[in-house]
């Protein structure tokens, strides 16, 4: 199953590892889908989830704050692995300092 906006975002559950694959762009006008999908993930699993950032071309501080949220929604021991991020993910994190996130690991 495939979530698509018309703002080429793309969420894509993973079962191996248990997790969302996001492609495209990801910002203000389409970010809820984002939010929808994990959402769902937190509230059925109780293992870490997965968020593959690799194949995404941009993300916006709306997006940004999708994905902390949700880190931070999330009971111990369970985290927010993001695996793999792009440099620029990275960078916005750490400036905004949300790289320090309790929940969030950053592979």
């Amino acid at each position: 199953m495939i979530f698509e906006t018309g703002d080429q975002a793309h969420v894509t559950p993973t079962s191996h590892p248990y997790g969302l694959r996001v492609t495209g762009e990801v910002d203000h006008g389409n970010h809820q889908r984002l939010a929808g999908a994990l959402h769902g993930m937190i509230r059925e699993g109780d293992q870490d989830i997965r968020l593959d950032l690799g194949e995404l071309a941009f993300i916006d501080v709306s997006g940004l704050r999708v994905i902390v949220a949700a880190a931070a929604r999330l009971s111990p021991p369970r985290r927010l692995i993001l695996d793999p991020a792009s440099p620029a993910v990275r960078r916005l994190l750490a400036v905004t300092g949300w790289d320090s996130t309790p929940g969030l690991l950053i592979s």
